[in-house]
């Protein structure tokens, strides 16, 4: 179905490129893509079945944000035991106030339809990556909750000055 497309950005990994920073969340980072993959809902997405689409610098912007937004609620969560998603929230009340659109649907219309299965993917990936670096102790040492915050909060005052509009 034509209008029922997934879309998968593919800067979710490329947050720190930004910052010029090479690793977050032991994510290595690769060169600056712009593209996003998108493929029918339906389908099961292969690299393969997957056509590239032109995204705008902004609307990544405004993806990371919200991944990255995620991901520093993951870390809160788990390394600092704070179970408000206060990052994300922050995130939510913007697109409220400047599209009139809230951050979940930004995810189901930009990233995934199924937004739970998102959240989830991040979640999973997030654990997988602290794990791999040995848990929270190894990522306080690394200082990830100051990369998280110094980089979330570029992001947000980038989103904040952006002139994109989503579009439908």
């Amino acid at each position: 179905m034509e209008d029922s497309k997934l879309i998968k950005t593919t800067s979710n990994r490329n947050i720190m490129t930004r910052l010029g920073l090479t690793t977050l969340l032991g994510l290595s980072i690769a060169s600056w893509n712009q593209t996003v993959l998108a493929a029918s809902v339906t389908d099961t997405v292969s690299a393969a079945e997957a056509k590239t689409i032109p995204a705008s610098e902004d609307q990544i912007l405004h993806t990371d944000l919200i991944m990255l937004a995620l991901k520093a609620d993951f870390f809160n969560r788990r390394c600092r035991g704070i179970s408000v998603n206060k990052d994300f929230n922050k995130v939510n009340r913007l697109f409220i106030t400047k599209y009139s659109l809230t951050a979940n649907n930004y995810i189901k219309t930009y990233i995934n339809p199924d937004v739970r299965a998102e959240k989830q993917l991040q979640e999973l990936e997030f654990k997988k990556e602290l794990n791999k670096i040995g848990g929270c102790a190894k990522a306080r040492e690394q200082g990830w909750r100051k990369q998280i915050t110094d980089l979330f909060n570029e992001l947000y005052r980038q989103a904040e000055q952006s002139t994109w509009y989503p579009e439908e």
